[in-house]
């Protein structure tokens, strides 16, 4: 099963990520949020969507939002599932000030006054006409867009020249205008599960942070003001692994890094990314990568 994962966005927008997840390679985005808003149109097959601590089973063709900020999981689990991800931003859909579209629609979507339809499916009136325009996206992405192949169950297409640029919005233009037609822009509710979010997410950018220091269960938990059982369960329940086997992961993904972008001798590596015993780190490494250090290194500067 192959990952994508990214918490910060330093991708050029509008992007479309188009996945064919088969039996030898599935779709698995791990725990993550972004500063860009994202639509994703479920085409095909079946798959396993976390929003903001919500599980969803997706089994038949829909369309979900995934706002900015939203801290979210998502795997395909079928043998055959087709998706496609549209990323864009609602500051490239600024207006005049005292512009109607701007002081009715976009300026409300963008303040959290108003709000996109967490999913939109067949039940929905407009579901037909979303899909049609969605469905015209991707396939002037296809056929447009530049491909760079991200990872062997998504291709990222993104886009070159002013017209693309313009025939795209006003694609999105249009998606949008069928939604509030059909009733489906809503006022904004607040969630339950919101604290909860920005709980687990400042508590991955500790780690994150603080990934070179020594970094125990009894620091990430009163972070979260959590007893230690319940912020493990918590955590586990949430992200998909144990806090520590997150720090873990991470701490191998930047000794990654610094192996092959530089000289570092493999005892440096561990002690500059958290592991304070080399064979600990060895045996982290590999399990988690499936190779020694050494023998990634030599894989990569082959």
């Amino acid at each position: 099963m192959k990952t994508e994962q990214n918490t910060t966005s330093s991708i050029s927008l509008p992007v479309l990520y188009s996945s064919l997840s088969g039996k030898r390679e599935r779709l698995a985005v791990e725990a993550t949020w972004h500063d860009y808003d994202e639509l994703i149109y479920f085409q095909e097959g079946e798959f396993q969507l976390y929003l903001n601590l919500k599980e969803k089973l997706i089994k038949e063709e829909s369309l979900y939002f995934i706002p900015r900020g939203c801290f979210h999981r998502l795997y395909a689990t079928s043998d055959k599932a087709v998706q496609h991800s549209l990323c864009f931003r609602l500051e490239d859909f600024s207006f005049a000030e005292g512009d109607f579209l701007e002081q009715d629609f976009f300026g409300p979507l963008r303040n959290g006054s108003r709000f996109f339809p967490e999913d939109i499916s067949l039940n929905d009136m407009g579901f037909i006409e979303a899909v049609q325009s969605f469905s015209r996206l991707v396939q002037y992405f296809h056929k447009h867009g530049t491909n760079d192949k991200s990872i062997e169950a998504s291709k990222k297409y993104s886009l070159r020249g002013l017209a693309q640029h313009m025939y795209v919005r006003a694609e999105m233009l249009h998606l949008f205008a069928t939604m509030e037609s059909m009733g489906l822009i809503r006022d904004k509710s607040p969630l339950e599960e919101e604290r909860k979010t920005e709980l687990l997410k400042n508590c991955i950018l500790f780690m994150e942070e603080h990934y070179r220091e020594r970094l125990y269960i009894h620091d990430l938990s009163s972070l979260c003001q959590l007893n230690e059982q319940y912020f493990t369960r918590f955590f586990g329940n949430h992200v998909g692994i144990p806090p520590l086997e997150y720090l873990n992961r991470y701490r191998v993904k930047m000794a990654t890094e610094l192996m092959v972008h530089t000289e570092e001798k493999i005892i440096d590596i561990a002690k500059n990314t958290g592991f304070h015993n080399q064979g600990n780190f060895i045996k982290t490494f590999k399990t988690i990568m499936g190779e020694t250090p050494n023998q990634y290194r030599k894989r990569m500067q082959e």
